[in-house]
């Protein structure tokens, strides 16, 4: 019993964060801008992002977009059809499924608190991929 013996009492440390958190928000929610291009006669990539103007919105681009998520919608063209939601954690997606030669109607916005949808970007997808090269 020569040997010491010893309470060794263990807290969980605090975990470190060390990403990134946003805190920063502009005054006023502006739409994205959104990109419409032709993949195939049934695909389309969507591509959107902050329309900067560096003279008056230099701090736009520190609000964290890689913290963020979006919301995609389409729809084929017509006040009856129902849109379809695409939740994204990227600026960029792919939506596929879609029929050949028809008008579909896209939106996007980010998912932060009084968000507004960008402006409808109207889009006919092609008839056939001998139109692609």
């Amino acid at each position: 019993d020569a040997e010491p013996r010893y309470l060794v009492s263990v807290r969980p440390a605090r975990v470190s964060n060390n990403k990134k958190s946003c805190s920063g928000r502009t005054k006023t929610q502006k739409p994205l801008q959104l990109v419409v291009g032709t993949l195939t006669p049934t695909s389309v990539f969507l591509s959107w992002g902050i329309l900067v103007n560096p003279q008056h919105d230099w701090t736009a681009t520190n609000n964290c977009a890689s913290d963020r998520f979006y919301t995609v919608r389409y729809r084929e063209k017509g006040k009856d059809k129902k849109w379809v939601f695409q939740l994204c954690p990227v600026t960029e997606t792919v939506i596929d499924n879609l029929k050949p030669n028809t008008h579909y109607e896209f939106g996007v916005k980010d998912n932060v608190e009084d968000s507004i949808w960008s402006k409808t970007f109207n889009h006919k997808t092609v008839l056939s991929s001998k139109y692609l090269t």
